[in-house]
């Protein structure tokens, strides 16, 4: 029998190891879905040359897969069989005596499980907050929680009922603990612009009133979380920090910033009332004058100024500020849980109870202008001219 005009197709083996018995018939392609070089690599070549080649020889780039095993060979005895293999046509190799090997269906098996390699390519370093949260990361850290904005659902940080439940539960987790503080921080070179307005218009077209007192009722628990939470909450500040991103600060316990980062609640520009207790906290920490310019005119604050006014505990430099920031995280987390807890427990135990009802007249406040038809259209005016900006 003349092979060459058979058609039939001989591997041979490059190893000096004698060559195993393949997969009778089966092949992981069919001939058209082949790479086109590596096919017609293989119809260039005559088997009679293919079979003279001496053991070592380099191959090429389709012939040496093949023999590292990226798909099964074929048997030397055995023609390929044309098109997909039926159930029929396997079963029917089988009984003939010409089945798969132990070894050729272990090979098989392995190959079929191969779409789950691809999770073992994550780093086993990925936590738990990797699967839980979209818009957030949590590390959890020797003493500390560190808890950092990324949000996916909105651009630059800003705020959403999602983000907002999202940072929510952290706090929660955090409280409930062997945390003795939280970090919180941002990645990027945004800390938080605030409210997601693109976010709110889209729902307040479907349903004015419900919409706003769903977004009024996310800022309310969210303003509450940290108004209530016990442990001390430090926040290190990258960026611009805008509107709910800056007004939430006081809340906290120490704030330290960026030199890039700058401060501003323009609430008049985006057609609304202040929020996140910024009424109370803001002419607290750095007197009437200055909120008012804050709050009604949108005064933009440079790091330096806002740490002169008090709305800022330090300034570092951006070389260094996550350097800085870690070395006094370190510091704090090394003290006495309880004695952080009740500190600052005795610093703010006459506040608790003017910030929460604060917060409820802003939201009340928010409500009633969102659900009308004029603080839609500042908000509407408000985007256009972004718009018109970039």
């Amino acid at each position: 029998m003349d092979l060459a005009k058979s058609g039939i197709k001989i591997l041979v083996p490059k190893s000096p190891v004698k060559s195993r018995t393949a997969v009778d018939g089966f092949q992981s392609e069919s001939p058209e879905k082949l790479d086109p070089v590596e096919q017609g690599q293989e119809d260039t070549v005559a088997p009679e040359v293919a079979a003279e080649k001496p053991v070592g020889a380099l191959l090429g780039p389709g012939a040496e897969r093949a023999r590292m095993g990226s798909r099964p060979r074929i048997h030397p005895l055995v023609p390929q069989v044309p098109g997909p293999v039926t159930a029929a046509m396997a079963t029917g190799l089988a009984v003939n005596g010409k089945g798969v090997t132990a070894s050729k269906r272990k090979f098989i098996d392995d190959r079929r499980d191969q779409p789950f390699d691809k999770r073992l390519r994550f780093s086993v370093r990925q936590t738990e907050s990797a699967y839980r949260y979209r818009d957030i990361v949590v590390r959890k850290q020797d003493g500390f929680t560190h808890i950092l904005l990324s949000t996916k659902s909105s651009e630059n940080n800003s705020l959403n009922p999602e983000v907002m439940r999202e940072v929510q539960s952290a706090l929660s987790t955090a409280a409930a603990d062997d945390s003795k503080l939280v970090l919180l921080s941002a990645v990027g070179s945004v800390f938080c612009c605030g409210l997601d307005f693109i976010y709110f218009i889209r729902r307040l077209t479907d349903d004015r009133k419900r919409e706003s007192t769903k977004m009024a009722e996310a800022i309310r628990n969210f303003v509450n979380t940290f108004i209530q939470f016990k442990k001390p909450i430090i926040v290190a500040v990258n960026g611009p920090a805008i509107g709910l991103g800056a007004s939430i600060l006081p809340l906290c316990d120490v704030v330290w910033a960026n030199e890039k980062a700058w401060f501003q609640t323009p609430y008049t520009t985006f057609g609304q009332s202040p929020d996140g207790c910024s009424t109370v906290m803001f002419p607290k920490i750095m007197g009437g004058a200055s909120a008012n310019e804050m709050l009604l005119s949108g005064r933009k604050l440079t790091a330096q100024e806002a740490c002169g006014k008090g709305l800022v505990s330090q300034v570092f430099w951006p070389g260094t500020f996550t350097q800085e920031v870690m070395v006094r995280i370190k510091e704090l987390a090394s003290c006495n849980p309880v004695v952080l807890e009740e500190s600052k427990a005795l610093v703010r135990c006459n506040m608790k109870m003017e910030l929460e009802q604060a917060n409820e007249r802003e939201c009340e406040v928010l409500k009633k202008i969102w659900g009308s038809a004029q603080g839609m259209d500042s908000m509407l005016k408000y985007l256009q001219r972004k718009i018109d900006e970039f």
